[in-house]
């Protein structure tokens, strides 16, 4: 696990010095080691977190004539297979690390390489034979990659901040990337707050040579049969096999590998299988918050007794750990709107205290089917009846909206069997676009274009996973991945997701709605493949991954000052944002209350906007922060 950063110029050599501070912003991604290479249009760099091969492992890595160099984030999972596979064709190897694997099989195959990788990357890969360099990112998008074309000059690095620190990039803010913020409380897909910056997708890379450069898509979520199986004990024992596998694979390291444990399905089902394929017990590690219902140590507990791994709690402190909002901005580049940044922060640096690699059960809920958004009954019913009854639809809808705004608005949807998207972009929504308004938002934001493109690019015809399509595109990699790899990254911890094995993403479009959710049960197949690892206690207990209580957390009195200055902020001086439609969501308790998770999407707009221009992770507390507004 690295940091990397780079420079490609056609008119010039960039220096060494340019380079460095790239590369050395994105320490704590990689302590251990630090390496470069500047020759021709490129210079490149990383940071290394030593995983595998800690001796030789140290990049950049090259072929055996020194003509192809790679500079890596992530882990190659079957690189053993794949080595052994190039050894068979005459490629020798210097080092046992899986980076290597990397050069020999460019040296055979160029982009064409990238179907064969399964694992978890960010890199770049320098051909001095054709003066051109190949930075690709992985299927589904757990690691990151931003890039910039400047003039003659492409700077890219893991973080935006490797970006930022370049003197030349343009830094103008993107007033439709922060209006899809806003409303989503993530940007998605391609853009950055930053007019300049791009995010290079999942499954796609970008070729630069001195005459240019383009991007490409190098997998697609979309390129599948569309044809759903129907056997269940053969879907079962696939589950099971390619479960089993891609949890084996994610334990292939030269440390020790531990699991994050937080009590629900997935993270449980992961310890199980990590353990029963360890030799001797593994790490696990659990969260709780102070004086909240949301304690999920006894079911972590019951799963660990029965694995019979060494575990660990931490218990945290709310106001504490909200303070800590501005360090966790910072880490994350771009206003990220999901506040369980802040136990994904803890939970790793209390695991980074013992271990370098974790275990995660993300990405399950968008596979198998485990969000009530993707299939909400009651709402679904009344879509059904009045598809029917159209003009019943539209003289309903104005006298539900008081009862709540979400059921007016699927009233309206209900009548028009073109705007599906439109209900699902609704249900998930945080401003709405009158909401928006109010703000003074000038910009439309791409939000909707993006819902819809996307809903209509799906390949079948099952609802369930139509919706899942969308959230694989965007919430996944945009919003869970993303904070995922910031967080961990921030304490220079590695965390694998065996979820996200392409395999299983593969298999998880195979099998439709009656097999992800029925009624109130979800994650159907799941449970019947591998359920039965877990105690039964486990199965239907309420879902809280790492959801925290906001509604309670903004209600507290410290928070409530500090939301009460919002009106006095950088988003209201910058004329980013209009104070009258802030002040409207703090004027009382209770409107504080009913507002948590817009007023929390605001103050993390406004603690980006205060230390996005930082070098160093701000130790300023959210209270001293925004105590200047008072």
């Amino acid at each position: 696990m690295c940091g990397i950063a780079g420079i490609f110029d056609s008119q010039r050599t960039p220096s060494a010095a340019e380079l460095a501070p790239m590369v050395r912003i994105q320490r704590h991604r990689g302590p251990d080691a630090e390496g470069s290479l500047v020759e021709g249009p490129i210079a490149m760099g990383m940071r290394r977190l030593s995983i595998i091969d800690l001796a030789g492992g140290d990049q950049p890595i090259f072929n055996e004539d020194g003509s192809i160099a790679v500079v890596f984030n992530g882990e190659i999972y079957n690189y053993r297979e794949l080595a052994e596979e190039l050894e068979s064709r005459g490629h020798r190897f210097r080092t046992h690390s899986d980076t290597e694997v990397l050069v020999h099989l460019y040296e055979d195959l160029g982009a064409g390489m990238l179907p064969k990788l399964n694992g978890m990357f960010a890199f770049a890969i320098w051909d001095r034979r054709t003066q051109s360099v190949l930075i690709a990112r992985d299927r589904m998008g757990v690691k990151p990659l931003y890039y910039a074309a400047i003039g003659s000059r492409w700077i890219f690095g893991s973080e935006m901040k490797s970006l930022l620190v370049h003197g030349s990039l343009d830094t103008a803010l993107d007033e439709e990337a922060l209006t899809d913020y806003l409303r989503l409380s993530y940007i998605p897909l391609d853009r950055t707050p930053y007019r300049a910056v791009r995010r290079l997708l999942p499954g796609h890379f970008l070729q630069i040579r001195r005459d240019g450069g383009h991007v490409r898509r190098w997998w697609d979520l979309a390129e599948w049969e569309g044809k759903l199986a129907e056997d269940s004990a053969v879907l079962e024992a696939s589950v099971r096999e390619l479960f089993d596998s891609a949890v084996h694979l994610r334990m292939r390291s030269d440390v020790p590998v531990a699991s994050f444990l937080s009590g629900g399905l997935d993270s449980s089902l992961v310890t199980v299988t990590a353990q029963q394929a360890s030799s001797h017990p593994i790490q696990t590690f659990t969260l709780a918050f102070e004086h909240t219902s949301f304690d999920e140590t006894p079911y972590a507990r019951a799963v660990a007794q029965q694995a019979g791994t060494e575990h660990r709690e931490l218990t945290a402190a709310t106001q504490d750990a909200i303070d800590l909002l501005p360090r966790l901005v910072w880490h994350m580049d771009e206003p990220m709107g999901d506040s369980s940044i802040v136990p994904n922060f803890l939970i790793a640096r209390f695991s980074a205290e013992h271990v370098k690699v974790c275990l995660s059960g993300l990405g399950g809920d968008e596979l198998f089917g485990g969000y009530s958004r993707y299939n909400e009954p009651g709402v679904g019913r009344i879509r059904s009846i009045f598809r029917h009854a159209p003009l019943a639809a539209r003289w309903m809808a104005p006298h539900v909206s008081s009862w709540h705004y979400s059921w007016g608005e699927e009233l309206k949807l209900a009548a028009d069997r073109t705007q599906a998207w439109r209900a699902y972009l609704h249900r998930i929504q945080i401003f709405n676009p009158s909401a928006l308004r109010k703000l003074g938002l000038a910009a439309r934001g791409r939000a909707e274009e993006i819902f819809e493109s996307l809903w209509n690019r799906f390949p079948g015809t099952d609802s369930v996973s139509r919706r899942q399509f969308v959230d694989q595109h965007t919430y996944l990699p945009d919003t869970i991945l993303a904070l995922t790899d910031r967080m961990s990254m921030a304490n220079s911890l590695e965390v694998r997701v065996p979820f996200m094995d392409y395999r299983l993403v593969r298999l998880s479009q195979r099998f439709g709605s009656s097999l992800k959710q029925h009624g109130a049960e979800f994650k159907i197949l799941l449970k019947q493949a591998l359920g039965g690892r877990c105690p039964p206690e486990l199965l239907n207990r309420p879902k809280w991954g790492f959801d925290t209580p906001l509604n309670r957390w903004v209600s507290q009195p410290g928070m409530v000052e500090i939301l009460q200055g919002l009106p006095y902020g950088i988003a209201v001086r910058e004329k980013l944002i209009d104070p009258a439609a802030i002040r409207a969501l703090v004027e009382s308790p209770q409107a504080i209350f009913r507002n948590a998770r817009r007023l929390w999407n605001l103050l993390v707009l406004e603690v980006w906007l205060s230390v996005r221009r930082e070098l160093v992770p701000p130790t300023i507390s959210l209270r001293d922060l925004v105590s200047v507004y008072a």
